[in-house]
């Protein structure tokens, strides 16, 4: 709701461009702030790895980065790839956890 709040603020998103950029901080924003919300309970059990501290950080920069594109309008898509950096680091350390047969991504 902020994003869409911040972006509304500034202009009106008219064209198609500007729409799918419209669409994509939304959900971008949205996943950020549920998956967030969704690790908080287990912060204590893995706050003592690098890995899990690495992975909240980059949420909390990626929605950092989609509020401020929010605000600015933006409409390049290269902002929003920089802030699914997350999901892209997630991606990876479940890959090197299936590789070393781990139950537990946070493993390091």
């Amino acid at each position: 709701m902020s994003a869409a709040l911040l972006w509304l603020l500034k202009e009106k998103p008219q064209g198609s461009e500007k729409l799918e950029a419209f669409a994509l901080a939304l959900v971008l924003a949205f996943i950020d702030a549920f998956t967030l919300a969704y690790i908080v309970p287990f912060y204590l059990g893995f706050a003592s790895k690098l890995t899990f501290h690495v992975f909240v950080y980059a949420l909390l920069a990626s929605l950092t980065a989609v509020l401020y594109a929010s605000y600015r309008a933006l409409t390049d898509l290269k902002v929003y790839a920089v802030a699914m950096t997350p999901w892209f680091y997630i991606l990876l350390l479940i890959l090197v956890s299936r590789i070393l047969r781990s139950i537990v991504i946070f493993s390091w």
